[in-house]
């Protein structure tokens, strides 16, 4: 089935970029407080995945790296689910950033999870307020230890679950942390977010 993303014009695709660089900055914004540090976001950027899982892939540009990936989904007019992949020492620069003393396994994953759903609440809702849609968040869990986002991705992209791949990669400098935030839109609900498009290009 062909994506209704293949047909989107520049203006569009410039659109939908500007929605998700004020979503994303609130995740940024939430991430600075949390840790307090200064922290810098990549221009998001959009992928269609009607291509193979290989072309996406590289186009990310994380897909060999062994990652600590967690999800979090998220329902209602919009739906789809966020993915945010960390360097496999991501946890443990988290918890120098934060302060924790104690390294152990379980706390680091509950830190991956709270900051998991800090990110994905600040974005999704950044994003839910532009287009006027209510939305409703799962509890996160951790998708995959060490795993490269090739081998956790081809499953779910084989089966067609998102159309559109929104991505953005965040950075703290001053410790050497990043992590990619990946939202997945449902093909169902793709329709949504080129309505909101076309109503910011038409006030314009």
């Amino acid at each position: 089935m062909t994506s209704q993303l293949t047909v989107l014009s520049e203006d569009q695709r410039d659109a939908l970029q500007e929605l998700m660089n004020v979503a994303m900055g609130q995740s940024a914004d939430r991430l600075a407080r949390l840790t307090g540090t200064f922290v810098t976001l990549s221009v998001p950027r959009v992928h269609a995945v009607t291509q193979t899982l290989d072309k996406v892939l590289t186009d990310l540009g994380i897909g060999d790296e062994p990652q600590l990936v967690t999800r979090q989904s998220f329902l209602g007019k919009l739906r789809g689910e966020v993915l945010v992949c960390f360097a496999v020492s991501g946890a443990g620069e988290l918890a120098e950033l934060m302060g924790y003393e104690n390294n152990d396994v379980a706390s680091g994953d509950e830190l991956l999870m709270d900051v998991t759903n800090i990110l994905t609440g600040a974005c999704i809702n950044g994003l839910a307020a532009q287009i006027q849609a209510m939305v409703s968040f799962g509890a996160p869990s951790l998708m995959a230890r060490a795993k490269a986002l090739r081998e956790v991705l081809a499953e779910q992209i084989a089966q067609g679950y998102q159309s559109l791949v929104l991505e953005v990669r965040f950075e703290v400098a001053s410790h050497s942390f990043t992590c990619d935030l990946l939202v997945c839109i449902t093909d169902d609900s793709v329709a949504v977010v080129i309505e909101a498009v076309d109503k910011l290009l038409s006030e314009f």
